[in-house]
């Protein structure tokens, strides 16, 4: 999870570093224009619900395959 985690956070900041100097165009304001930590929290979310629907998906066709896989053959 950890690895996941850190693939994450680097794809975010790549993405959020490209579309920084497009917003702001002053280089005197050094802030930074995006909430770095909600897009994270976001894009984590949406990762753990991605994971759990495959494991959800998984689980219906190993029960699947239990009810259509004859034991005795």
């Amino acid at each position: 999870m950890r690895a996941i985690e850190q693939e994450m956070l680097k794809i975010v900041s790549f993405y959020i570093n490209k579309t920084e100097p497009m917003q702001d165009r002053d280089l005197r304001n050094v802030l930074p224009n995006v909430d770095r930590l909600a897009i994270l929290k976001d894009v984590l979310h949406w990762e753990d619900k991605y994971q759990k629907a495959k494991m959800e998906l998984t689980l219906q066709y190993m029960e699947c395959y239990e009810h259509t896989c004859d034991t005795l053959e």
